[in-house]
């Protein structure tokens, strides 16, 4: 019962946030014929319910014994995706391959695989989670190979969220921070050289300084994106009554939807939506706390975090506070592939929630295993 309770207090901001997603979805592809958006995101709930029951309910073991048979899935995805004629380009990033009757983001999924795979690398090398190499260096080379190839689409919002991820779990299961410093250093400087090499967004960085003199140009978005706060002020101009979204804010129904709500449902609410998230992160990693086995508390802390970051580097593009990147707001944005990887990833966490601890060590883990595989 207590378990129970707990899924509960989880699952009712993600349900309000999804609601909150769909009714500012309708608003803000309110210019979109015959409401196409909406439909398939209503659709996309139904499938991101199914996949979250899913995921809630399939055996931790069984994750543990396929965790490397969905890490090189997830890179031979990431693969695929740059192959021309397998993915599909928009916007000069080819991050979608298309099947019939939809499109499926790699990069979504590739953040489910990863977090898998670094927990049961945990669970099965926890003795050396200080050791520089087997504790820090292979994991992160080895989660950085997948990272990279999702660079290359180019994504850089979602390498940067993974790559991020994996360090904080990295650190808060041991690793030194002396350790994480110095790839900071030297992921630092590479980074910086992967954007002197790209005219779009050195220039993309250089305005972000200046958002006002480029207002018209580079960041015409980000600034219609303010005016969207500034109009709505504390309370909103009410629900379907905003004016940025009639062709003046461009992606207002993906990455730039909580402007749209800012504008439409004020302030106040927005910061309901903040809070939500915050309730979110908070009661997962205190409810988790309390697990003894490590594959079940990495899996739920990473999936927690892949969530909550993506929530604040979303709401920090399309608030000026950091430099724009092209990365979904989790349950609120229109887009399939990530309301299925969020949701999935939300199933992990009830499934962490709702499981026991299993036998010490990864040996008894397997035996956890073949006895569910009976």
């Amino acid at each position: 019962m207590e378990a129970k309770r707990r899924v509960f207090y989880l699952l009712l901001p993600i349900f309000f946030l999804n609601g909150i997603g769909l009714l500012a979805l309708s608003s803000a592809s309110l210019m979109v014929i015959n409401g196409v958006y909406l439909k398939k995101q209503v659709i996309a709930v139904a499938l991101a319910l199914f996949t979250c029951a899913i995921f809630a309910k399939i055996p931790l073991p069984w994750l543990f014994k396929r965790r490397t048979t969905l890490f090189l899935l997830a890179f031979v995805g990431a693969l695929l995706v740059l192959i021309p004629g397998v993915g599909h380009a928009t916007n000069g990033s080819r991050r979608w391959i298309h099947v019939p009757g939809f499109s499926i983001q790699v990069s979504e999924f590739a953040k489910i695989a990863l977090i898998i795979w670094l927990a049961g690398y945990i669970r099965e090398n926890e003795h050396y989670c200080t050791n520089f190499f087997k504790g820090f260096l292979k994991p992160l080379c080895i989660c950085g190979t997948l990272a990279f190839w999702i660079l290359c689409e180019p994504d850089y919002g979602t390498a940067f969220l993974m790559m991020g991820v994996v360090m904080i779990v990295l650190f808060l299961f041991g690793t030194y921070l002396r350790h994480l410093l110095l790839f900071l250093i030297i992921g630092g400087i590479s980074f910086w050289g992967l954007v002197l090499l790209s005219p779009v967004r050195l220039r993309r960085i250089t305005s972000f300084f200046n958002v006002e003199e480029h207002r018209f140009d580079a960041t015409y978005q980000l600034w219609q994106g303010i005016l969207c706060f500034a109009s709505g002020g504390l309370y909103g101009s009410g629900i379907g009554l905003g004016r940025q979204k009639l062709s003046y804010l461009p992606e207002a129904h993906t990455d730039f939807i909580f402007p749209i709500i800012g504008e439409e449902f004020g302030g106040l609410f927005a910061i309901i939506v903040i809070f939500c998230f915050l309730s979110f992160a908070v009661l997962t990693l205190v409810f988790l706390h309390s697990k003894q086995d490590s594959f079940t508390r990495v899996l739920g802390f990473g999936a927690v975090l892949i969530i909550t970051f993506q929530a604040i580097i979303n709401m920090g593009v399309v608030t000026g506070c950091i430099p724009t990147k092209g990365i979904a707001l989790p349950f609120i944005s229109y887009g399939g592939s990530n309301l299925v990887a969020m949701y999935a990833l939300v199933g992990l966490i009830v499934n962490c929630l709702c499981s026991e601890d299993t036998p010490d060590g990864a040996d008894g883990y397997g035996v956890a295993c073949r006895e569910w595989l009976k």
